[in-house]
């Protein structure tokens, strides 16, 4: 399970969330909060989209399969 930190964002931005949260595609303030710094973090270059974990998976099966020495 991931810790979490709390943020404050203006009432005014959490409220036009509130008021689309269907049709942005979140069940939540947070969960959409949450997918809009993934995305621009990703987008950087700054996070990964997968796990240390999930990283090492795809390289052993890629070296298992000859694509990688």
């Amino acid at each position: 399970m991931r810790k979490h930190k709390k943020i404050h964002i203006p009432a005014d931005l959490a409220q036009a969330i509130l008021d689309h949260l269907d049709e942005l595609g979140a069940g939540t303030i947070e969960e959409y909060v949450e997918a809009v710094l993934r995305s621009q973090l990703l987008r950087a270059g700054h996070i990964s989209a997968y796990s240390q974990e999930e990283e090492e998976e795809v390289e052993r099966r890629l070296r298992d399969l000859g694509y990688l020495d």
